[in-house]
């Protein structure tokens, strides 16, 4: 094999999890290549946390813009999947919501065959990555990712934690902290005015991109595998096709999507369904893209005629003295993200802990989450945490360049109608109490009398979008079990030197934002590595 580069570990994947594992593994003195399909990260519309949006457009070359297929229950729509295609990964264009989710997901991760991933064995690792404003002995200091709240609330996000209490719903201080449950004021993670991605927190600090070598622009073609081990990965790098061998593990941190992509093209998955594609089976896995999960929510969207949503800064005016004070002080509206508090509540009280979750945006959006500087008001987004449907990720064809086939089979079970139709009615109870009264001005969506179920069923099927936290299609389990993929360890079953860390191997789906519990994850399973 020709142009063949030898490193001690190869990491596939720049995200939320492979910068970590690079990074951890430069500090301990290995020769490490991290490779990323898209840019760097230095562009101002990814360090600006108020240039999201921008990032949001199909026109941006940081996001892989991907959609599922077409979803039977909801009114045959593909449902936009965004993905982070740049140093970073989604960490670089995601809304900065830092949640880590309940203390019994991750007690359930183990009762779900992930041995040592209780609460007790996570906690230490999610204290380990933060750099908390909160004072608590549940909370972390001194880590690469800073996680702050906005402190002064804008009136509509203080209307939102006013009119939930008024709802009758707990109030928390600290929903990562000793409560989940309840309105509370959520944060983000954004570093003084700068988004606080882990190409930001773990490589761009400390010198760390000098301690190791970094590939952007590099498409992972295949895992080289020789008598059952992988070797090192087949990329396209700068027009040419190039081995890079792994003296000792290659580590594909790629992603939900882009892990099982490259394990099947590599010959690692479902036989059948490798050999429909001409592709050699070398290690029949089965589960190599099943239980994919993600979070649906639906949206409650209010007009107000006062000029207090952020709309208002969209005009040109505002916009412009926004981005002088960003890149002279980085304070301001563009110095923070847009969800400053949120509600983690039950469906019902026989439920053990909140299967419900509710961003609050003080915006009006247009279509795609793109805000509109005309219209004024605000957003609910609702929905349920734990989804009982599970999707599939496919092959197209066993062309690298081809994306997946991507069906999360949204809402294929009853239960999560259930729980969709509950988090709408609370969701608007909350927007109809008193503390609301003054801004409303009109309800948009879903703007008819919800004690329909068939015309809220309706609404949910043209309404619903992914809250874009998909996991969990290289689940992590025992090797009895049919659907994993890797071990307690990320070792994948039956391939030697060969792991996976990163959101595809999550059991199920945590109870909040997915971003945290990743780069938490890359952080336990590097150590167990080391």
């Amino acid at each position: 094999m020709a142009n063949k580069f030898e490193f001690d570990y190869v990491v596939g994947g720049a995200g939320s999890a492979g910068c970590v594992v690079a990074r951890r593994l430069a500090d301990a003195g290995h020769r490490v290549l991290l490779l990323e399909a898209g840019p760097n990260d230095k562009s101002w519309v990814i360090r600006m946390p108020a240039g999201l949006r921008s990032i949001f457009k199909p026109s941006s070359k940081y996001n892989y813009w991907f959609e599922t297929a077409e979803q039977a229950h909801l009114n045959q729509r593909k449902v936009l999947q965004p993905r982070g295609k740049v140093l970073g990964g989604s960490s670089s264009i995601n809304g900065m919501t830092w949640l880590r989710g309940h203390p019994m997901d991750y007690d359930r991760w183990e009762s779900e065959g992930a041995k040592g991933w209780g609460w007790r064995n996570c906690l230490p690792y999610f204290m380990k990555i933060e750099n908390s404003s909160i004072q608590s002995p549940y909370r972390g200091r001194g880590g690469p990712i800073r996680a702050q709240r906005q402190e002064d609330l804008s009136p509509l996000n203080q209307a939102f934690i006013d009119a939930g209490i008024e709802a009758g719903l707990p109030f928390t201080a600290d929903v990562n902290g000793l409560q989940q449950e309840g309105v509370s004021r959520f944060e983000m993670s954004v570093d003084n005015g700068v988004r606080n991605s882990t190409a930001y927190g773990y490589l761009h600090r400390d010198n760390a991109l000098k301690r190791m070598t970094v590939w952007t622009g590099c498409k992972i073609l295949k895992i080289n595998l020789e008598r059952g081990k992988a070797v090192g990965l087949k990329v396209r790098h700068r027009g040419r096709e190039i081995d890079v061998i792994a003296r000792r593990e290659t580590i594909l941190s790629c992603g939900v999507f882009g892990t099982p992509h490259v394990l099947m093209l590599s010959g690692i998955g479902p036989r059948k369904h490798l050999e429909e594609h001409g592709i050699t089976c070398v290690a029949d896995i089965p589960g190599v893209g099943q239980n994919l999960q993600d979070h649906l929510e639906c949206h409650i969207q209010i007009e107000t005629k006062k000029p207090v949503s952020l709309n208002r800064e969209l005009q040109l005016h505002r916009m412009l003295i926004a981005g002088v004070q960003w890149f002279l002080q980085k304070k301001g509206v563009a110095a923070v993200n847009q969800c400053h508090v949120g509600a983690f509540i039950r469906s019902d009280q026989s439920v053990p802990h909140p299967d419900i979750q509710f961003h609050f945006f003080p915006v009006f959006f247009d279509k795609d989450w793109i805000p509109t500087p005309t219209t004024y008001g605000y957003r609910i987004g609702v929905g349920p945490m734990r989804p009982v449907s599970r999707g599939q990720v496919k092959l197209k064809s066993r062309n690298p360049d081809d994306s997946l086939l991507i069906d999360p089979n949204y809402l294929a079970a009853e239960e999560d109608w259930k729980v969709m139709r509950e988090a709408l009615r609370i969701g608007i109870k909350v927007s109809r109490q008193p503390a609301f009264k003054a801004f409303h001005f009109k309800e948009h969506t879903p703007g008819f009398d919800i004690s329909d179920d068939a015309a809220l069923d309706e609404f949910i099927r043209e309404d619903a979008s992914s809250a874009y936290h998909p996991c969990g299609t290289c689940k992590m389990g025992e090797s009895s079990d049919p659907l994993a993929v890797v071990d307690e360890k990320g070792r994948v079953h039956g391939v030697g030197n060969l792991r996976v860390i990163d959101a595809s191997i999550m059991p199920s789906v945590p109870s909040a934002n997915i971003n945290a519990a990743t780069i938490m994850l890359a952080e336990k399973l590097v150590d167990v590595l080391l």
